[in-house]
């Protein structure tokens, strides 16, 4: 029965374009929501990026200030380490005639460097005893200078002679105000950096001016209203103009060392607070910008989002017209189609009562007519899935590779149960006697070999999900889905029924050899599961009627010997420039290797990966290898011609040893420390200290810096963390221990600075690769033979 003239359908045209038209304008609702919410977020979003940006530019402010105070640490550096200055600077009482003709040149030497940073500082001095202070513009009677040329109103002249007694490298002094000449007055902060010369305390006193550090923090800012405070280490303020430190609120955070609230209100004021901390001195910086800045700056925000509410409502309902009209026309049209389709209605109006009420169940029953045809297609489809799955196996075991694995995962998962995580590989072969061609007629040989595929299939699917396939003449595959290596132990069992089954059979008409391969994750590693299945077929031995061959039991893999261990004890010795451990490495991997009865070929890429090694180390260390003769071994292709391997890689050895020493020598250069840096100063703290407790935070101490500084240097500057040179020093002091005397581990471990004898082991393993007691022993039957 046609339905396109049902009045019941007709009548109801109208409603149904008046249910999708209100359907439409109820859209409109959520509009309002929309617009408050998207309000709500952009203020928040925009109030996130403004205090983002306000602590980015507040880092950037710490991050200047952190490189002007850097750049007047390596100025005093320099200073220090200037010959004249080591040849004129002493006590007064010591000075010689010829000294006081030429102390002259020590303010030039001063203001040279005062110069170079004055853009920052206020004033530089230096004294070497109570006597004088040396400036830029001549030398001055200390009593005087602290008195009146240059008086600190909270440090007095006492308390700078009492600096001479001091032994600590570098301090930063709480601010102060300083006149100078008895009229100016200017805030600055001093930076006290002492060294000895001719074994007396020298004293560099660097003022860095308020001023400066105001400079710094507004050129940053966002926001012209935004306030600073700057603090030192110990929560005493260095720069707080507004005096918002007086704030019980403020002065108690800063008391208890806690985050900043990222809203306060201090002094009666809403203000959003950013913190930003020095990486070199522990300085904290605070911005504090009114909370009204960013309100004056959503007030805009607000007015777009109501106009555009009211825009999208008035264009909503406009809209909301049309797309009813044009959508209700597709939807009659649709169900005029499936109404001229009658066997549709014939097959989906199986079971259903009454006439439908509008166009949506007539379409819904045509679909469903639609869909009792999909089914009939797919059934047939199904029969060809047994083909599509068939040749795709057929496709990897010839080695070839499936663009689309994803698809045959799925539809083995769908249609064979394979929802474990891998796959195994295994051959059955029947070498067929005379005996089998004269008993058995032609036409029901393919009968009996199908029959064996059942066969096996079926003892294949009691362990897990598996497919057979006949590959070749005589030559059964089953691939079988495993979830580990260890279920290929299942594949035995199987196996050792199919020789129950056909025991009488082997003895008449054929050898049956299974061959089984290793597991693999991904189905485009079938076919080397199958290569090694085959492979092991293969090694059969010879006179035996029954054979199961795993490939897991054979050594048909070739391969080297060659641990990350290995490289990073090879790198250690080249990072040291230690030429004369290298040897025993070598030898000891080559001998490793040599006994796992390592190929000609795999003995020459182990030696490629040697010289890999040190390749990638000097591209590491920045030297241009085309610059060095080094390019390929030149031995390598002669000695891996040898009939006796051990000539070979006695000769490679050598090899590699000449390449190695030329590394070492053209990084030598490279790894000398710069005289007079702070990491020659830390490198030597260390080899004169390394017997005691060397924390970051000791180091950091004695160097007068941050500890993340301190780490950050060192690691620029060498190219090895601060830990692992420290753990160097030791172990190679260990080394020579072990070598040198007959001492206990325990002992030894004591005397290089670690308690712990189990964490001395453990770190001399991690460098050397080998334990104490085994090094000992190899350096000295190296010794000895």
């Amino acid at each position: 029965m046609s339905m396109r003239n049902n009045p019941l359908a007709a009548g109801k045209e109208n409603r149904l374009f008046v249910k999708i038209l209100f359907y439409f304008l109820s859209l409109l609702i959520p509009i309002i929501i929309t617009g408050v919410s998207t309000y709500m977020y952009s203020v928040q979003i925009m109030k996130k990026d403004f205090n983002e940006r306000i602590k980015t530019n507040l880092q950037n402010a710490a991050g200047t200030m952190d490189a002007n105070l850097e750049s007047i640490q390596e100025t005093s550096l320099d200073f220090f380490n200037d010959d004249m200055v080591h040849m004129l600077l002493m006590p007064k009482e010591q000075m010689s005639l010829e000294v006081r003709t030429e102390i002259w040149r020590l303010p030039r030497i001063i203001q040279r460097n005062e110069n170079i940073i004055s853009d920052f500082t206020d004033r530089m001095f230096v004294f070497i005893d109570d006597k004088d202070v040396y400036v830029s513009g001549g030398v001055n009677q200390f009593q005087s200078f602290f008195g009146k040329m240059y008086k600190y109103d909270k440090y007095d002249a006492a308390y700078w002679a009492e600096k001479l007694k001091s032994d600590k490298y570098i301090e930063l002094l709480p601010a102060a105000a300083v006149k100078r000449e008895g009229i100016h007055d200017k805030q600055v902060v001093p930076i006290v950096i002492m060294d000895r010369i001719q074994d007396h305390t020298a004293v560099m006193v660097l003022n860095v001016a308020v001023e400066a550090i105001e400079n710094v923090l507004k050129g940053s800012a966002v926001f012209g209203s935004t306030q600073y405070v700057v603090v030192d280490g110990n929560g005493q303020p260095i720069y707080d103009p507004q005096g918002y430190t007086n704030d019980p609120l403020f002065s108690g955070m800063l008391r208890e060392r806690k985050l900043p609230a990222a809203e306060m209100e201090l002094m009666g004021n809403k203000y959003e607070v950013a913190r930003a901390e020095s990486g070199l001195y522990g300085w904290e910086y605070y911005s504090l910008t009114p909370a009204e800045e960013f309100a004056r700056h959503t007030r805009g925000i607000l007015q777009m989002t109501l106009i555009l509410c009211l825009v999208l409502v008035v264009m909503g309902a406009a809209f909301a017209f049309i797309f009813s009209y044009r959508i209700y026309n597709p939807i009659r049209n649709i169900r005029n189609i499936l109404l001229d389709q009658s066997e549709l209605w014939n097959d989906s109006g199986k079971g259903y009562s009454g006439a439908p009420s509008n166009e949506f169940e007539q379409i819904q029953l045509g679909i469903r007519g639609l869909a009792d045809r999909h089914l009939n297609y797919k059934m047939k489809y199904d029969r060809n899935t047994s083909d599509y799955v068939e040749s795709s196996f057929l496709f990897l075991l010839k080695g070839h590779t499936l663009n689309q694995e994803e698809i045959l995962r799925e539809t083995l998962r769908a249609d064979f149960g394979f929802d474990r995580k891998g796959f195994v590989c295994c051959a059955v072969h029947f070498d067929l006697k005379e005996a089998f061609y004269e008993s058995i007629p032609d036409t029901d040989r393919i009968n009996v070999m199908n029959g064996v595929k059942k066969i096996v299939w079926t003892l294949l699917g009691r362990q897990a999900p598996a497919y057979v396939l006949e590959y070749r003449q005589n030559l059964f595959v089953g691939i079988v889905n495993a979830d580990a290596p260890a279920d290929t132990k299942l594949l035995h069992r199987a196996f050792r029924d199919l020789l129950d089954i056909f025991r009488y059979d082997i003895h008449m008409y054929y050898d049956l050899t299974v061959g089984i391969g290793t597991f693999y994750e991904g189905i485009n590693e079938i076919g080397v599961s199958y290569n090694e299945a085959m492979t092991a077929i293969g090694k059969r031995s010879a006179g035996e009627r029954f054979q199961i061959v795993d490939s897991e039991q054979l050594r048909i893999e070739h391969r080297f010997l060659y641990s990350f261990f290995d490289e990073q004890k090879i790198l250690n010795h080249l990072k040291l420039g230690n030429a004369e451990s290298l040897p025993a490495i070598i030898e000891d991997i080559v001998a490793s290797n040599m006994r796992e009865g390592i190929s000609y070929e795999y003995l020459q890429l182990l030696f490629k990966e040697l010289q890999t090694t040190g390749i990638r180390y000097l591209a590491e260390r920045g030297v241009d290898i085309r610059k060095l003769p080094l390019g390929s071994l030149p031995g390598f292709s002669a000695a891996s011609d040898r009939t006796e391997p051990f000539a070979a890689a006695k000769e490679l050895q050598g090899e590699i040893l000449s390449f190695y020493r030329q590394i070492i020598e053209a990084t030598k250069q490279e790894n000398s420390p710069k005289s007079g840096s702070l990491v020659t100063l830390i490198e030597k703290y260390i080899e004169e200290n390394y017997t005691k407790d060397l924390g970051l935070e000791q180091i950091a101490g004695e160097m007068g810096v941050s500890v993340k500084y301190v780490s950050r240097v060192f690691k620029e500057k060498t190219g090895v963390n601060l830990t692992d040179f420290i753990n160097q020093v030791r172990m190679e002091k260990a080394k020579g221990l072990l070598a040198e005397t007959d001492m206990r581990v325990n002992d030894i471990a004591e005397a290089i600075g670690i308690p712990s004898r189990t964490t001395f082991l453990r770190v001399f393993k991690k460098m050397e690769g080998v334990s104490p007691n085994e090094y000992r022993t190899i350096h000295r039957n190296h010794m000895t033979s």
